[in-house]
């Protein structure tokens, strides 16, 4: 049995069960011991440095390294190494275990590698979220204090600069890759708690370095003055066609240290295999120059507004959501519309449950005479319908989607005149199954439409078979345009 079949429940609403924590959170996670009811104990000594993040809308099997490493890093940068974590983790309704336990794994595996516990935290799913959300907050033990930075000091930035963004852009096309797993100062910054003539830390992320140079200057009141010939760049910014430095550049980390800290500095990085560069001076001052001009404009940039806001691209939730908008647009398809909704499903290839069939949680329904989609589109979101499709696909794989309208003898002679194979149902109902899907299953045979005449309580109806919700709606603009 494979993970997705042992593991392919869906997530009940709220706190997620102890079972299930302890069967696909627990195992992934370095615990010192079970959390215990309320909240974890951890040993305080000494100071302690606190930072807390979020981490959304990357794909879910990056979400547990970025949730750990932003705020382990924060951490870091400050000289203090990390120690334990606090976590939450809040998912969406439908959420299948196995999403969960790839977010844990990939969460526990972080902060294992790093020796970090994971001391307490909450797992649950919510309504309201689209997209899965983890906030953790990370406890590190001081090293040492920053040092305030001085006139004449070395700026440097560690690691390539726009590697965040080339990423970005790539996810927005569709494209997947496991370049996010170098997206990280945390070694960077460990590795400099050992230099005693690093003063400040700072890493970059969304904003890009225009934007975290502009942070350093206005808490160090000095002039930051950049020569850019001589950071290093991440392979394919060229291709942005946007301002690299206010990219978002996560991994990278700008350092101010004494000038007699420049050849350990650059071993530090040369040891760890990421690129490293002296790109400045502080100045008297005020401001951030870039070779020579003052930099004012901080603005993100249009591949940063993708940040916080992928989510998994799914082609058949894709799909339906697209063909419901434009049901939504069509004026003619009102006079479709049964008094019960009109709902459609699309099912994956190969689809064996009504939970590997799309469809929308609510119906399109008439709002002051246009369409009107309410719901979600999601997996399971019309049990009726999906198991139509499920018994089509029974007989043609091929064939993956389903649409009711209403019925009438003018959608029967419209479908007749469009040369649509059509079966007209008995009125009487046999059994407790959906007419449709009993015909198909005794019947044995296929028809592009089926219409019922409707009976007592029960209005006329008619079902609608393709391949895809493309092809329905195309079959049911026509249809609206001739009745």
């Amino acid at each position: 049995m494979n993970i997705r079949e042992e593991y392919g429940d869906v997530l009940g609403l709220g706190k997620v069960s102890a079972e299930v924590m302890r069967r696909s959170v627990f195992p992934f996670l370095p615990l010192e011991e079970e959390p215990s009811l309320d909240g974890g104990v951890i040993p305080l000594g000494g100071r302690t440095i606190l930072a807390h993040s979020p981490s959304i809308g990357v794909p879910v099997e990056a979400l547990g390294f970025f949730a750990f490493h932003y705020a382990a890093s924060n951490v870091a940068v400050r000289f203090a190494c990390p120690r334990y974590l606090v976590t939450g983790i809040y998912l969406p309704l439908k959420t299948r275990e196995e999403d969960l336990r790839t977010v844990a794994k990939g969460l526990g595996d972080e902060a294992r590698r790093f020796g970090v516990t994971v001391v307490t935290g909450q797992t649950a799913t919510y309504y309201g979220l689209e997209i899965p959300l983890l906030t953790t907050t990370c406890f590190g033990e001081s090293v040492r204090l920053p040092r305030d930075p001085q006139k004449g000091d070395i700026i440097f930035i560690a690691g390539a600069v726009g590697g965040e963004a080339v990423w970005l852009k790539a996810l927005s096309q569709g494209k997947t890759g496991e370049e996010w797993r170098d997206f990280t100062p945390l070694s960077i910054a460990l590795g400099f708690h050992g230099v005693e003539l690093i003063r400040l830390m700072h890493d970059v992320s969304e904003g890009g370095v225009k934007k975290a140079l502009h942070e350093v200057a206005d808490a160090i009141n000095l002039r930051i003055k950049v020569d850019s010939c001589k950071i290093h760049y991440a392979s394919g910014v060229e291709g942005l066609g946007q301002d690299v430095l206010r990219a978002p550049t996560y991994g990278a980390l700008i350092v101010i240290a004494d000038p007699l800290a420049v050849d350990d500095v650059l071993s530090v990085c040369d040891c760890l295999g990421k690129p490293c560069a002296a790109v400045g001076v502080v100045e008297e001052g005020e401001g951030v120059f870039i070779d020579g001009e003052k930099v004012e404009d901080l603005q993100r940039i249009a591949i940063d507004a993708v940040y916080g806001t992928f989510q998994e691209r799914d082609e058949v939730l894709d799909t339906l959501r697209e063909v419901l908008s434009e049901l939504e647009a069509s004026k003619g398809f009102s006079s479709l519309i049964p008094q019960v909704g009109t709902n459609m499903v699309y099912a994956k290839q190969d689809a064996s449950s009504t939970d590997e069939v799309a469809g929308l949680s609510g119906r399109v329904v008439l709002s002051r005479g246009t369409p009107k989609v309410c719901g979600e589109v999601l997996y399971g979101g019309s049990k009726h319908m999906a198991s139509v499709i499920l018994e089509v696909s029974k007989l043609n794989p091929h064939m993956r989607a389903a649409v009711n309208i209403r019925g009438g003898e003018d959608v029967v002679k419209a479908l007749r005149e469009m040369n649509i194979s059509l079966q007209v149902l008995p009125p009487e109902a046999t059994g407790d199954a959906c007419p449709v899907t009993t015909d198909i299953r005794e019947s044995k045979k296929l028809h592009k439409a089926y219409y019922h005449p409707g009976a007592f309580g029960v209005e006329p109806s008619t079902t609608l078979i393709g391949e895809m919700p493309k092809q329905l709606l195309n079959t049911i603009v026509e249809l609206a345009r001739r009745v």
